[in-house]
């Protein structure tokens, strides 16, 4: 299972959006080296992400720089 996060200004891309992706196998959680790709909008952003992906609603606990999650 794949998952895209959605962040906005983090620390290594001050004022932009980033998307990473994680791969989800059984227990495991393995992010790509790579970010996925670097936008100025949201809506740029969520272009990027496939459509076979859902939103998530963002959980309260999630950093500050997170988004929104893609399932």
């Amino acid at each position: 299972m794949e998952q895209y996060t959605v962040y906005f200004n983090p620390s290594d891309y001050p004022g932009e959006y980033v998307v990473r992706r994680f791969v989800i196998s059984g227990m495991n959680i393995l992010q790509d080296k790579d970010i996925w790709a670097r936008r100025q909008t949201l809506e740029e952003a969520r272009k990027t992400i496939p459509r076979t992906q859902a939103l998530m609603a963002r959980h309260p606990s999630d950093d500050p720089v997170i988004v929104e999650v893609w399932i």
